[in-house]
């Protein structure tokens, strides 16, 4: 835990987040001293735990761990939204390289596959032959996971949806634009904030909304779903019973007046939370990434300040990696993002044109490097 925060925690608890047993002990004794309202997280694989402590402890708001487990295991979500009417994926759960062959020549190629349990694209594979069906399926169950998940490869934009439902009643909280990466890994690469759909899109987003959360059971917590717009209308791809990761959280706030943090411990606490005055319009989230390997060269001092820009709000500017070290391309196995840019300002025009001064004076240039592989030692995969 940071610091800052366990300065301000009123009774910091240290616990094996691996032993949930031994966890709902020892909250258990201090609540009968100091008796909790409500357990809040935003980490996908502590969601169940949240329901299993709000069961333990006899609280009255927060996520079921029925919930929990519908959203975390996404052939429970297929399974509870096809239950509901909902349109879904054609999918199959599969335990050896031999079953995904069979699923991949039923469903129809491409497919996707991935982890049950997987957020965010991690470890999702776009797969256009048998062999690589087989081979990423192989991947996931060597990695200690004992089913995957092969489904149809949907083509249309994604839109990533934030709603809050309290009471049985759901409220969508901001709606915004998700940009990924071409296939095979489809790195997550930002994306505007909020999303310009059209009316009758935003209808039926809010209706499936609505009903799928309504479908898992979720209640009294948030919910970031994940919608293909495709043609019969969205189709709902992923519930992840959490927040947006990283700088999402910030252009939310700054572009929509709610503190996603506080509208996740309200939610818990069965209340519906209102907003504050948005700094901005819109904002951007964008991923720094390459098409080529080599060694990255850029001017360090621009991201301590940009100058020109027109947007009062000030930007983030990050890149990952010191000047000379090795980037390695969008799809390599190691590749993905190696910084970002997030803005937010009055206009997307006003927006995109601040956006390409910040890339005018970083002066980002890729210099080949045979060696470049080599020096990457891990995936620089996450968005955020």
């Amino acid at each position: 835990m940071p610091f800052d925060l366990l300065a301000i925690a009123d009774i910091p608890i240290e616990v094996d987040f691996d032993d949930w047993d031994a966890v709902i002990a020892q909250v258990s004794r201090v609540h009968a001293v100091r008796p909790f309202t409500t357990v809040v997280t935003q980490v996908d694989r502590l969601v169940p735990l949240a329901g299993l402590l709000r069961e333990s402890l006899g609280l009255r708001t927060g996520i079921t761990t029925e919930a929990a487990r519908n959203c975390n295991d996404k052939a429970a979500t297929h399974r509870c939204l096809a239950k509901a009417g909902l349109p879904v994926t054609r999918h199959q759960v599969v335990h050896s390289s031999e079953e995904a062959a069979l699923a991949a020549k039923d469903i129809g190629l491409p497919v996707i596959v991935k982890p049950l349990d997987a957020t965010s694209a991690a470890g999702l594979m776009h797969c256009t032959m048998v062999e690589e069906v087989t081979a990423a399926v192989a991947g996931i169950l060597d990695g200690g996971r004992a089913s995957a998940l092969v489904e149809e490869y949907l083509i249309g934009p994604e839109i990533g949806v934030l709603a809050s439902r309290t009471g049985g009643k759901t409220k969508i909280l901001y709606v915004f634009e998700a940009e990924v990466g071409p296939p095979p890994k489809f790195v997550k690469l930002g994306g505007w904030f909020p999303s310009v759909l059209a009316d009758e899109d935003l209808t039926l987003l809010s209706e499936r909304t609505e009903q799928a959360l309504a479908a898992v059971g979720l209640d009294d917590w948030v919910a970031l779903l994940q919608f293909m717009l495709v043609e019969g209308g969205p189709k709902v791809v992923e519930i992840n019973p959490r927040l947006s990761g990283g700088q999402g959280v910030a252009l939310i706030a700054a572009t929509s007046g709610y503190e996603p943090t506080l509208v996740a411990v309200e939610a818990a606490l069965g209340r519906q939370p209102e907003p504050d005055i948005p700094q901005a319009s819109v904002g951007l989230y964008s991923s720094i990434v390459f098409d080529e390997p080599g060694r990255l060269f850029y001017r360090p001092e621009a991201l301590r300040a940009i100058e020109g820009l027109e947007t009062l709000t000030p930007p983030l500017v990050e890149v990952d990696v010191q000047p000379g070290e090795a980037v390695l391309e969008l799809n390599h196995p190691r590749g993905g993002t190696f910084g970002r840019i997030v803005l937010a300002g009055d206009s997307r025009e006003a927006v995109l044109r601040d956006h390409q001064r910040i890339l005018d004076q970083l002066d980002l240039r890729v210099e080949p490097a045979q060696d470049a592989a080599s020096e990457v030692a891990k995936p620089h995969t996450s968005c955020c």
